[in-house]
């Protein structure tokens, strides 16, 4: 149970403080990510404007995100958001050191639409 919740605190320094605060805010309420830690499921829904982590798994999550600690440690590292984007980007693609990221889109073109996705993957620069 103690490393779940260090692993909580860990994802919250990604996406609760700047520079990964900042993507989340273009995220609506009922935005759901469903994000695996070294095989640890944690949900990730946007409530009442802020982003909620807790410690379980989402039935129907619009994205699902898999990373090593490696990849959450050097993303918390970023402190703007350009460099955030790039550590992102090299997560996924593997060209730093042992950091691993994957995901997956499950909700449909309208949810992703309707819940701000659209302008978090422009910040992101994947369009």
């Amino acid at each position: 149970m103690e490393q779940e919740e260090e692993t909580i605190q860990l994802i919250a320094g990604v996406f609760q403080e700047y520079p990964g605060s900042k993507l989340v805010e273009f995220l609506k309420d009922g935005a759901c990510l469903q994000a695996y830690v070294e095989g640890d499921a944690f949900s990730l829904e946007k409530c009442d404007g802020v982003l909620v982590i807790s410690e379980e798994e989402i039935e129907s999550p619009d994205i699902t995100v898999e990373l090593n600690r490696e990849a959450c440690l050097y993303l918390a590292a970023s402190e703007e958001l350009e460099d955030f984007v790039t550590r992102t980007r090299e997560c996924v693609r593997g060209t730093h050191d042992a950091c691993v990221m994957t995901y997956k889109v499950n909700a449909s073109p309208p949810r992703m639409l309707m819940k701000g996705y659209l302008d978090f993957a422009r910040k992101m620069g994947l369009l």
